[in-house]
C-alpha cells in the first residue's frame, strides 16, 4: 500500500485485512459487514457507519451501523425521514459542507473544525447528536451520484478526539474502499469477479484488438493472452470475446479495479 505515511507494520497489516477480508465477505446494500468489523479493530471507535443520502430529497438511501459490541442495522430507503430542521442543520455544519473544500472527498474529522465548546454550540450537535453521546466523529467521503453523499464514519463517545494518525489510515484506505463498494455492487448484480489481469485483456479485446496487439500491449506472450481469455469464458460461461464484452460490460463501464494490494 503506497504512501503509507510511516504507519507500522501491524497498522499497515490490519488495513489489508480491511481490504481483503471486505472482497471475500457477503455483498449488503453497504458495504460488506467485514469492512466495518475490521475497521472496528483498526481504529479506536464506539459506533461505526455506511450512510448514503440524497440531499436533493432529504432522504437516507442506506443507513448501515455497527457498535462495538456488534449490534449490526441495514435499513435501505429509509421510512422515517428526518424532519426538515435536522437537514438545514446539516446543510449549516460545516464538516458535512463538502462543497466548501476543494477535496470533497477527504478524511475529516469534527475535531479538527471545532473545540468540544463550539461543537456543542452547533445546532446539528446540540439538538440532535448530544442525545446520541457523540462526541467526534472522523468519516470519508466516497464518489456517488449528483447532490448524493456516501461516507464512512467513526464515531466516538467521549475520551480522546480522533488522531492524525487515525485521519491517515482512513485517508490511505479511501481508494481501496471505494474498489470494495464497487466490487460488492457488481456482485450483488451477479457480474463474476476476475483477476486485474484478466480485466486488462478483456478490456483490450472490447476495444477490438487481436491476441497479438494485446500480446504487445502488455507485455506478454499471445500465449498468455489466450490463457487469460480462457479463463475469462471458464468464469463468465460464455465461450466468446463478444458474448464476454456484453456479460462483463457493467464491469468494464466501471472503469478498472484499483492496483492489487501486497500479499500480508
Amino acid at each position: 500500500m503506497p504512501g503509507a505515511g510511516g504507519l507500522p507494520e501491524r497498522d499497515l497489516r490490519r488495513m489489508i485485512a480491511v481490504v481483503e477480508d471486505g472482497r471475500r465477505d457477503h455483498p449488503t446494500a453497504g458495504v460488506p459487514w467485514a469492512v466495518l468489523d475490521r475497521m472496528a479493530d483498526l481504529v479506536r471507535c464506539d459506533d461505526l457507519s455506511w450512510v448514503e443520502l440524497d440531499l436533493s430529497r432529504s432522504h437516507r438511501v442506506v443507513q448501515q451501523d455497527i457498535d462495538v459490541d456488534g449490534q449490526r442495522l441495514l435499513d435501505v430507503d429509509v421510512d422515517d425521514p428526518l424532519d426538515v430542521d435536522y437537514w438545514r442543520h446539516y446543510r449549516a455544519f460545516t464538516p458535512c459542507a463538502g462543497t466548501r473544500f476543494p477535496r470533497g472527498h477527504e478524511a475529516r474529522r469534527w475535531s479538527a473544525f471545532y473545540t468540544p465548546r463550539q461543537l456543542r454550540s452547533t445546532a446539528l450537535h446540540s439538538e440532535y447528536f448530544v442525545n446520541w453521546g457523540a462526541t467526534d466523529c472522523l468519516f470519508v467521503g466516497l464518489p456517488t451520484k449528483p447532490h448524493h453523499t456516501r461516507r464512512l464514519l467513526l464515531w466516538r463517545k467521549g475520551g480522546r478526539a480522533f488522531t492524525d494518525r487515525d485521519v491517515l489510515v482512513l485517508e490511505l484506505l479511501r481508494p481501496h474502499l471505494e474498489e470494495v463498494h464497487r466490487d460488492a455492487a457488481l456482485r450483488r448484480a451477479g457480474v463474476p469477479q476476475l483477476t486485474r489481469r484478466e480485466w486488462e485483456v478483456l478490456s483490450l479485446a472490447a476495444e477490438g484488438h487481436s491476441n497479438g496487439d494485446i500480446a504487445r500491449q502488455l507485455f506478454i506472450s499471445p500465449a498468455t493472452v489466450r490463457k487469460h481469455m480462457e479463463h475469462v469464458f471458464d468464469r463468465t460461461g460464455v465461450r466468446t470475446r463478444s458474448a464476454a464484452v456484453a456479460r462483463m460490460m457493467p464491469r468494464l463501464l466501471a472503469g478498472p479495479p484499483d492496483p492489487e494490494l501486497p500479499p500480508r
